[in-house]
Protein backbone atom coordinates (compact mmCIF):
# COMPACT_ATOMS: atom_id res chain seq x y z
CA UNK A 1 0.00 0.00 0.00
CA UNK A 2 1.41 3.40 -0.93
CA UNK A 3 2.49 5.77 1.83
CA UNK A 4 -0.04 8.41 0.77
CA UNK A 5 -2.90 5.93 1.10
CA UNK A 6 -1.67 4.78 4.52
CA UNK A 7 -1.45 8.36 5.77
CA UNK A 8 -4.95 9.13 4.48
CA UNK A 9 -6.25 6.28 6.65
CA UNK A 10 -4.12 6.87 9.74
CA UNK A 11 -4.27 10.67 10.13
CA UNK A 12 -8.03 10.83 10.87
CA UNK A 13 -7.57 8.00 13.39
CA UNK A 14 -4.76 9.85 15.17
CA UNK A 15 -6.87 13.01 15.35
CA UNK A 16 -9.71 11.24 17.09
CA UNK A 17 -10.33 10.76 20.78
CA UNK A 18 -13.60 9.05 21.67
CA UNK A 19 -15.27 8.02 24.91
CA UNK A 20 -16.75 4.94 23.25
CA UNK A 21 -14.45 3.56 20.55
CA UNK A 22 -14.64 0.01 19.29
CA UNK A 23 -11.90 -2.33 20.52
CA UNK A 24 -10.32 -2.86 17.11
CA UNK A 25 -9.91 -0.94 13.88
CA UNK A 26 -10.50 -3.21 10.89
CA UNK A 27 -9.08 -1.63 7.75
CA UNK A 28 -10.89 -4.18 5.59
CA UNK A 29 -14.28 -2.73 6.53
CA UNK A 30 -15.69 -0.16 4.08
CA UNK A 31 -15.64 3.51 5.03
CA UNK A 32 -18.64 5.81 4.83
CA UNK A 33 -18.50 7.79 1.60
CA UNK A 34 -20.43 10.44 -0.25
CA UNK A 35 -21.67 12.21 2.89
CA UNK A 36 -24.11 15.04 2.17
CA UNK A 37 -25.58 17.38 4.79
CA UNK A 38 -28.56 19.64 5.36
CA UNK A 39 -28.04 22.34 7.98
CA UNK A 40 -30.49 24.02 10.36
CA UNK A 41 -30.06 25.88 13.65
CA UNK A 42 -30.34 22.96 16.06
CA UNK A 43 -30.42 20.02 13.64
CA UNK A 44 -27.96 18.77 11.04
CA UNK A 45 -29.02 15.99 8.69
CA UNK A 46 -26.65 13.60 6.92
CA UNK A 47 -26.98 11.22 4.01
CA UNK A 48 -24.36 8.73 2.79
CA UNK A 49 -23.97 6.11 0.10
CA UNK A 50 -25.69 2.80 0.78
CA UNK A 51 -23.75 0.07 2.58
CA UNK A 52 -26.35 -2.61 1.85
CA UNK A 53 -23.95 -4.57 -0.37
CA UNK A 54 -21.46 -5.08 2.50
CA UNK A 55 -22.88 -8.00 4.54
CA UNK A 56 -20.25 -7.71 7.30
CA UNK A 57 -21.36 -4.19 8.17
CA UNK A 58 -23.79 -4.04 11.10
CA UNK A 59 -24.19 -0.27 11.33
CA UNK A 60 -22.57 3.14 11.39
CA UNK A 61 -20.98 5.15 14.21
CA UNK A 62 -21.25 8.96 14.12
CA UNK A 63 -18.58 11.13 15.74
CA UNK A 64 -18.66 14.88 16.37
CA UNK A 65 -16.26 17.57 17.57
CA UNK A 66 -16.61 21.29 18.07
CA UNK A 67 -14.14 23.14 15.91
CA UNK A 68 -11.14 24.49 17.79
CA UNK A 69 -7.96 26.23 16.74
CA UNK A 70 -5.19 23.95 15.53
CA UNK A 71 -5.26 20.58 13.85
CA UNK A 72 -6.17 18.32 16.79
CA UNK A 73 -9.87 17.85 17.48
CA UNK A 74 -11.53 15.94 20.30
CA UNK A 75 -14.21 13.69 18.81
CA UNK A 76 -16.97 11.95 20.75
CA UNK A 77 -19.28 9.26 19.46
CA UNK A 78 -22.75 10.77 19.50
CA UNK A 79 -24.78 7.96 17.93
CA UNK A 80 -24.84 4.49 16.41
CA UNK A 81 -27.12 3.65 13.49
CA UNK A 82 -27.64 -0.13 14.03
CA UNK A 83 -28.21 -1.29 10.44
CA UNK A 84 -26.25 -1.22 7.20
CA UNK A 85 -29.42 -0.42 5.27
CA UNK A 86 -29.81 3.06 6.77
CA UNK A 87 -28.42 6.00 4.83
CA UNK A 88 -29.54 8.92 6.99
CA UNK A 89 -28.96 10.41 10.43
CA UNK A 90 -30.05 13.71 12.04
CA UNK A 91 -28.08 15.28 14.88
CA UNK A 92 -30.73 17.11 16.90
CA UNK A 93 -28.34 18.27 19.63
CA UNK A 94 -26.41 20.87 17.63
CA UNK A 95 -26.27 24.44 18.90
CA UNK A 96 -26.97 27.40 16.62
CA UNK A 97 -24.05 29.30 15.11
CA UNK A 98 -21.43 26.65 15.96
CA UNK A 99 -18.89 25.03 13.65
CA UNK A 100 -18.62 21.25 14.03
CA UNK A 101 -16.60 18.43 12.50
CA UNK A 102 -18.25 15.06 11.87
CA UNK A 103 -16.82 11.73 10.83
CA UNK A 104 -18.30 8.25 10.39
CA UNK A 105 -17.21 4.61 10.70
CA UNK A 106 -18.81 1.30 9.85
CA UNK A 107 -19.02 -1.34 12.56
CA UNK A 108 -18.87 -5.14 12.70
CA UNK A 109 -18.99 -6.74 16.14
CA UNK A 110 -16.31 -5.15 18.31
CA UNK A 111 -14.48 -3.73 15.30
CA UNK A 112 -15.00 -0.59 13.27
CA UNK A 113 -13.60 0.75 10.04
CA UNK A 114 -11.12 3.54 9.59
CA UNK A 115 -12.68 6.96 9.91
CA UNK A 116 -13.89 8.45 6.67
CA UNK A 117 -13.58 12.03 5.54
CA UNK A 118 -13.98 14.71 8.20
CA UNK A 119 -17.05 16.77 7.31
CA UNK A 120 -17.04 20.42 8.41
CA UNK A 121 -20.46 21.92 9.17
CA UNK A 122 -21.56 25.24 10.65
CA UNK A 123 -25.09 25.38 12.02
CA UNK A 124 -27.28 28.32 11.13
CA UNK A 125 -27.03 31.35 13.43
CA UNK A 126 -29.62 31.88 16.19
CA UNK A 127 -32.75 33.87 15.46
CA UNK A 128 -32.34 37.62 15.62
CA UNK A 129 -33.66 39.30 18.73
CA UNK A 130 -37.19 40.67 18.96
CA UNK A 131 -37.45 44.41 18.36
CA UNK A 132 -38.91 45.38 21.75
CA UNK A 133 -40.69 48.71 21.24
CA UNK A 134 -42.10 49.83 24.58
CA UNK A 135 -42.97 48.97 28.17
CA UNK A 136 -45.47 51.48 29.52
CA UNK A 137 -47.27 51.87 32.83
CA UNK A 138 -50.91 52.25 31.73
CA UNK A 139 -52.56 52.00 35.15
CA UNK A 140 -51.72 51.15 38.73
CA UNK A 141 -49.76 47.91 38.68
CA UNK A 142 -50.44 47.38 34.96
CA UNK A 143 -47.69 47.47 32.31
CA UNK A 144 -48.30 47.18 28.57
CA UNK A 145 -45.53 45.68 26.41
CA UNK A 146 -45.28 46.15 22.64
CA UNK A 147 -42.86 44.60 20.14
CA UNK A 148 -42.49 44.14 16.39
CA UNK A 149 -43.56 40.69 15.09
CA UNK A 150 -40.55 38.58 14.17
CA UNK A 151 -39.77 38.28 10.46
CA UNK A 152 -38.92 34.55 10.53
CA UNK A 153 -41.84 32.41 9.36
CA UNK A 154 -40.86 29.55 11.67
CA UNK A 155 -41.44 31.62 14.82
CA UNK A 156 -44.52 30.37 16.67
CA UNK A 157 -44.72 32.79 19.60
CA UNK A 158 -42.94 34.75 22.32
CA UNK A 159 -41.69 34.34 25.88
CA UNK A 160 -42.05 37.35 28.16
CA UNK A 161 -39.80 37.69 31.20
CA UNK A 162 -39.70 40.16 34.10
CA UNK A 163 -37.07 41.03 36.73
CA UNK A 164 -37.85 43.49 39.54
CA UNK A 165 -35.61 45.65 41.73
CA UNK A 166 -32.28 44.03 40.84
CA UNK A 167 -33.04 40.64 42.34
CA UNK A 168 -31.22 39.05 39.36
CA UNK A 169 -34.05 36.60 38.81
CA UNK A 170 -35.90 36.62 35.52
CA UNK A 171 -39.38 35.13 35.86
CA UNK A 172 -41.37 33.90 32.88
CA UNK A 173 -44.63 35.86 32.83
CA UNK A 174 -46.23 34.31 29.79
CA UNK A 175 -45.79 32.37 26.56
CA UNK A 176 -47.69 34.22 23.86
CA UNK A 177 -48.80 32.14 20.86
CA UNK A 178 -48.68 33.46 17.30
CA UNK A 179 -45.82 35.09 15.37
CA UNK A 180 -47.90 38.13 14.49
CA UNK A 181 -49.13 38.84 18.02
CA UNK A 182 -47.35 42.03 19.18
CA UNK A 183 -48.30 42.74 22.82
CA UNK A 184 -48.62 41.55 26.39
CA UNK A 185 -50.36 43.16 29.37
CA UNK A 186 -48.75 42.55 32.75
CA UNK A 187 -51.64 42.99 35.18
CA UNK A 188 -49.66 41.95 38.26
CA UNK A 189 -46.64 44.23 38.15
CA UNK A 190 -45.51 44.77 41.78
CA UNK A 191 -46.22 48.36 42.79
CA UNK A 192 -43.34 50.33 44.24
CA UNK A 193 -40.73 48.33 42.34
CA UNK A 194 -38.56 49.06 39.30
CA UNK A 195 -39.13 46.22 36.82
CA UNK A 196 -37.19 45.22 33.73
CA UNK A 197 -38.82 43.36 30.85
CA UNK A 198 -37.47 41.37 27.90
CA UNK A 199 -38.92 39.23 25.11
CA UNK A 200 -37.72 36.11 23.26
CA UNK A 201 -39.12 34.73 20.04
CA UNK A 202 -39.54 30.93 20.02
CA UNK A 203 -40.09 28.45 17.18
CA UNK A 204 -42.04 25.19 17.12
CA UNK A 205 -39.03 23.22 18.39
CA UNK A 206 -38.52 25.45 21.40
CA UNK A 207 -35.50 27.23 19.90
CA UNK A 208 -35.37 30.81 21.19
CA UNK A 209 -34.03 33.98 19.62
CA UNK A 210 -31.29 36.18 20.98
CA UNK A 211 -32.31 38.28 23.97
CA UNK A 212 -34.19 41.48 23.19
CA UNK A 213 -33.10 44.74 24.73
CA UNK A 214 -34.40 45.28 28.26
CA UNK A 215 -36.95 47.98 29.01
CA UNK A 216 -37.47 49.39 32.48
CA UNK A 217 -40.63 50.60 34.19
CA UNK A 218 -41.14 52.15 37.63
CA UNK A 219 -44.38 50.56 38.80
CA UNK A 220 -46.78 52.64 40.85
Amino acid sequence: MKLRVILKILIPILLLSSSANALFTDLSLPTVKGVKRVVDRSSIGFEWKSLANFPRVQGVNIYRAKAINGSKQMFDKIATVPTRYATHYVDTTAQPGVRYYYTFTTIAGISESAHGDIVAVKSKPPYKSVKFVSATLVDRGIVKLLWVPHSEQTIMGYIIQRECSDNNRWDVLSRVKGRLFPEYIDTKAPRGYICNYRVFAVDGNGMTSKISKELQVKVR
